[in-house]
């Protein structure tokens, strides 16, 4: 009989691990998880005044389909970033819905069926499921830590790639600037060689910069690749994380590079910007005043996560013999955890969900090979973080006793 179903719509619909049946059951059973790697803003007590920007505007009963998004809404947003000194061509940028569809613009402006892109790892696994929904395959090239200097980008592993049996398909190099979930921000004695690889092959450059204003203090040195003019480049961002609103639905892609490929790139994702029209005019008419905000939240944010960070490291390494070690994390919203291999680390993340009610992501969900990791939040409330990193470690304490 023939499949009515597409090969692409497979991706990410196999059957749920061991660890996510448990998480089910328990919730069934009425059980209140304490989710210990929560990324959700809107689920960490950042109390909102309701009335923090209105949707009523009499503009909004007009709808002005503009592929790349309302002028006057991109005009505000190249002015903001022109204030924190970052290059942004109002005529560059294109608003979508969120970063993810922005990911999938760029794989459709970019990438015939088979072509490919090339991914960190460790790494968040929404690129490849995006990737499949568009036919576009995904090659991983390598993070490697140096505690405690932190991680790095094995420049070698690209080079290889790009020059092994799939290179010739690979269109595109895609950075997370700061990564997720290392927390590692694109090294200055980075930038060139990423640049010199995207010239020598012909690749554009997609630089996610969700987190780029959430380092863990003052002194981590950090470049945007907003701007650039050596290579086609692309910059994701968002309301997502910028405001902690992903309900509201805004992201946008900065175009930067050379003339005459910025010109071809925009000319094609004009077309596919406007095919979709996703973007609602309520919140392109909002966006000016909602970034007069964003200094508040970021403020608010920062204090969180750097005193969280400071909490896991007191904790878990702050006493002699720990067993336990923090890794580097210069910007974000999570740290890693590495933990003794007393199991398997499903079997810990599993037995440590169903003692103590505690729902952490291991490592293994970021493609990391050996060893025990876990990535906890660093955007929960502090009095939350601080009961669950003891509780974490006590636990850990239990299964070395045994």
């Amino acid at each position: 009989m023939r499949d009515i179903f597409s090969a692409r719509s497979e991706a990410g619909t196999h059957d749920q691990n061991a660890l996510s049946r448990s998480r089910e059951r328990l919730v069934q059973e009425g059980r209140t998880l304490k989710e210990l790697s929560q990324s959700n803003p809107t689920r960490v007590e950042l109390s909102r005044d309701p009335r923090l920007f209105s949707l009523s505007s009499v503009r909004n009963n007009l709808y002005t389909p503009e592929s790349r998004g309302l002028c006057s809404t991109r005009s505000a947003l190249a002015a903001h970033f022109a204030s924190l000194q970052r290059n942004i061509d109002a005529e560059n940028l294109f608003l979508c819905a969120s970063t993810s569809e922005g990911y999938s613009w760029l794989f459709k402006l970019l990438c015939d069926p088979g072509d490919a892109v090339l991914i960190p790892k460790p790494g968040y696994p929404l690129f490849e499921h995006l990737a499949a929904l568009e036919h576009v395959k995904t090659i991983a090239y390598t993070l490697e830590y140096a505690h405690a200097s932190g991680w790095y980008i094995d420049i070698e592993s690209i080079a290889a790639a790009l020059s092994g049996p799939e290179g010739g398909r690979v269109k595109a190099l895609i950075v997370i600037n700061p990564n997720n979930p290392t927390g590692s921000y694109v090294r200055h004695t980075e930038r060139g060689p990423l640049l010199d690889l995207c010239e020598k092959y012909g690749l554009a450059l997609i630089s996610d910069e969700v987190f780029f204003d959430f380092p863990m203090d003052e002194t981590v040195k950090r470049e945007s690749f907003a701007g650039e003019q050596r290579v086609l480049t692309f910059v994701l961002d968002g309301l997502s994380k910028r405001l902690g609103m992903p309900q509201m639905k805004l992201g946008w892609i900065a175009l930067s590079g050379p003339e005459a490929s910025v010109s071809a790139a925009k000319r094609r994702l004009e077309l596919i910007a406007d095919t979709f029209l996703s973007v609602g005019t309520p919140i392109m008419n909002a966006l000016p005043e909602l970034l007069v905000r964003e200094s508040e939240f970021f403020s608010r944010m920062l204090a969180r996560i750097r005193a969280n960070y400071a909490q896991y490291h007191e904790i878990l390494e702050g006493y002699e013999g720990s067993p336990h070690r923090v890794l580097v994390c210069q910007g974000g919203w999570t740290a890693l955890v590495e933990s003794p291999a007393y199991l398997d680390e499903e079997e810990v993340a599993q037995a440590l969900l169903e003692a103590t009610g505690i729902s952490v992501q291991p490592g293994y969900f970021f493609d990391f090979e050996r060893g025990v990791h876990f990535a906890f939040s660093l955007i929960i409330p502090e009095n939350d973080a601080r009961a669950w990193c003891v509780e974490y470690r006590s636990f850990f304490d239990s299964l070395r006793m045994e």
